[in-house]
């Protein structure tokens, strides 16, 4: 690494300033590479080498995989310190865990009949939706935007919110009723809604403040993805002599849609007036071709927080520059050609057997995704396409799996898991919603617990209709399960999973074989070591980089017990969503698509707001590459891909407004990169 010690050395002089700050309150602003995660770990080090008590000291992260990570990253860097110990001791959770443990501790969770399971996205809309619109006399989707509402209602603390769909009063009070009795027979919540209670026990006196644990030092990682409801909590929590510690980077916001407030990070000073400061802008991922036009891209975007970010490769010792291209192709169909051939002339030229290190981003799966996968295939490219949500919210046989994990777990630790036993009934074939409705409204009508249901030695007599035999295979499972341990491996495990789906979920229909296949195409993909709590978590995973995280955490724990004589893993070229994408960094990144209409989308140009945050996103996506950065723009799209953009056979587009705003110019091309553009590119990788 070019990068010299003098250079790494000031900068973690910068991070450890950070870490040991004694004010009451601490705000860290870390741009992109510039290492929040390593000033994390610095400052529990600094806490527990200065003699806090671990138990006391919570560190709150945004998914249960970058928890995981925090955690062994923390563990990890004490390793070798007085702290090691105590280290392992810290408690690392998500916002939701912790609220719940709260709610749990103060007694406050009686309407449930176990510790509620928050319903995940496909649930939301296959289960809770469906059987809404059915107590409601509604279609789904209205059912959906009453939910939503609700659930906007609660994330932002804001009452009106309920009134933006036009929610009438008369819906109102259906969705109340259906969500009370749902909610306990499902032992289930919204996202948003467990902090919000916890918040609103407190504001009502339900919880009283010394009913909160005892926390002496509270971290908040990737502090401006919180919603309101969120950072009225951290408040609350940080309020009794709690000294708070957030680290976050307002242009890195980018989930509007889960109501994240970037004002959050940005007010923090006007919120906790005693607070200090620290910006963090040494770079150690982008070079400076790469970061000048980024720098200059996020400026347009107001009420930030001012910094500007300096690469540490360009004061190197040699110094590596990188390139920042813009290329113009007269067609989507030739631009999609064009990445293929760089890639292929790429690996020719020294990325065989590093093919991971380069990144496809797309901000549009339907218009993008087929033209790109289509051009890798024709070239024999290996590639991963994004994966994200997708495996469990688009596979049916992937959410099976994914019920039998926590089925598994539920059995092995005792977390009851109400809802995964209910994702069952919903997946097995010649089962219907309205069968697999009727299975809980029967356990309504005769005073049953839904989970117990499953477990009952005999099928209740009360049972008519298809229930009873859609029951008694839910019930074969759990009985399977219950001899399964969370770390037994793949290895062990993984054809059991699939004689289980071929002997009580697919059982019929024309789908049954290719719902296999889709399980053994995951399964071959994966690597046998891998226990199944880390399947469970690699599979509840909401983006590409919280998988990556996991496959990462797994191959650290396999470590060197693979045998030496294991054929290596085939790399693959990764295409992922910018979305998806937010964690990880690529040594080259290919941004196409970069079109008005596309990147922004026509929705963000109709919004200012949308348009802020998918500059945002552009930013976070160019912030990825190391070394070579390209985005490219089409004139004109047609297919399918235009009826998908405009409606019509044909859609022209013209260069996005954010390449006029990072002030790069264009260049036209009408293939991709050739052998020495490869080499030198390769070159400066190889620098870095």
């Amino acid at each position: 690494m070019p990068i010299t010690a003098t250079q790494k050395h000031q900068a973690q002089q910068r991070q450890w300033a950070a870490a040991r700050d004694g004010a009451p309150q601490v705000r860290i602003v870390a741009g992109p590479g510039t290492g929040k995660s390593h000033t994390i770990e610095k400052r529990v080090a600094e806490l527990l080498t200065a003699g806090a008590t671990p138990e006391n000291v919570y560190v709150i992260s945004f998914t249960r995989a970058t928890c995981a990570e925090l955690r062994d990253r923390i563990s990890t860097f004490c390793s070798t310190l007085p702290c090691a110990a105590a280290a392992t001791q810290v408690r690392v959770s998500t916002m939701h865990s912790l609220a719940l443990r709260i709610l749990r501790l103060a007694n406050l969770l009686a309407s449930y009949p176990s510790t509620p399971i928050m319903l995940d996205s496909w649930e939301q809309a296959n289960i809770y939706d469906r059987e809404c619109a059915g107590s409601m006399g509604c279609t789904p989707s209205r059912a959906a935007q009453i939910r939503l509402a609700h659930d906007a209602q609660w994330q932002t603390l804001n009452p009106q919110f309920i009134n933006q769909a036009q929610i009438t009063p008369t819906e109102v009070q259906a969705f109340n009723a259906f969500h009370a009795a749902r909610t306990n027979l499902y032992c289930c919540v919204l996202p948003g809604e467990v902090i919000y209670k916890c918040v609103e026990a407190l504001r009502l006196g339900a919880l009283q403040p010394q009913q909160l644990p005892q926390i002496d030092h509270l971290i908040v990682d990737e502090f401006q993805d919180l919603n309101a409801c969120d950072q009225e909590f951290v408040r609350i929590l940080s309020s009794n002599s709690t000294v708070l510690f957030v680290a976050g980077d307002d242009d890195q916001s980018i989930y509007s849609f889960r109501h994240a407030d970037p004002n959050g990070i940005i007010q923090f000073q006007t919120a906790y007036p005693r607070s200090a400061t620290h910006v963090l802008t040494d770079c150690f991922r982008c070079t400076p071709a790469i970061l000048g036009p980024a720098n200059q891209l996020i400026s347009y975007n107001q009420s930030r927080i001012p910094k500007s970010l300096t690469s540490l490769y360009g004061s190197a010792t040699p110094p590596v520059q990188g390139q920042m291209l813009v290329w113009s192709f007269q067609s989507a169909q030739t631009e999609a050609r064009a990445v293929a051939e760089s890639c292929r002339q790429l690996i020719n030229a020294g990325m065989a057997g590093r093919e991971d290190e380069i990144l496809i981003l797309i901000s549009n799966r339907r218009v993008q995704l087929d033209t790109l996968a289509q051009e890798l295939g024709n070239l024999g490219l290996p590639y991963d396409p994004p994966r994200g949500s997708t495996l469990t919210d688009d596979y049916t046989a992937i959410r099976a799996v994914y019920a039998f994990l926590r089925i598994a777990r539920d059995n092995s630790t005792s977390e009851e898991d109400y809802p995964a036993h209910r994702d069952l009934l919903e997946v097995l074939s010649g089962v219907g919603s309205t069968t697999a409705k009727g299975v809980a409204d029967a356990c309504i009508s005769n005073n049953q617990n839904f989970r117990q249901l499953f477990y009952l030695t005999t099928c209740p007599a009360w049972l008519l209709g298809r229930c009873p035999s859609a029951v008694q295979r839910v019930m074969a499972i759990a009985q399977v399960m219950a001899t399964w341990s969370m770390s037994d491996t793949l290895a062990t495990r993984g054809n059991d999973i699939t004689t289980l789906l071929s002997s009580q979920v697919f059982t019929s229909g024309k789908n049954a074989a290719s719902n296999l296949s889709i399980w053994n195409t995951l399964l071959g993909s994966l690597p046998p070591p891998m226990m199944l709590e880390e399947l469970l978590l690699f599979l509840a995973a909401d983006s590409e980089s919280d998988q990556q995280t996991i496959l990462d955490l797994v191959s650290q724990r396999v470590g060197a017990a693979q045998p030496q004589s294991q054929l290596p893993v085939q790399k693959k070229i990764r295409i992922l969503t910018m979305h998806g994408a937010k964690g990880l960094s690529g040594k080259i990144v290919f941004i196409p698509g970069a079109e008005q209409g596309l990147m922004p989308s026509f929705r963000a140009l109709q919004a200012t707001g949308l348009l802020i945050e998918q500059r945002r996103l552009f930013y976070v996506s160019l912030t990825r590459a190391m070394a070579c950065c390209i985005a490219s723009h089409a004139a004109q799209h047609s297919g399918a891909q235009a009826m998908a953009l405009v409606q019509n056979s044909v859609a022209r587009l013209t260069r996005s407004q954010f390449l006029n705003e990072m002030g790069v110019p264009s260049i036209t091309r009408t293939s991709g990169l050739n052998q020495a553009e490869a080499a030198s590119i390769v070159s400066e990788i190889n620098n870095l």
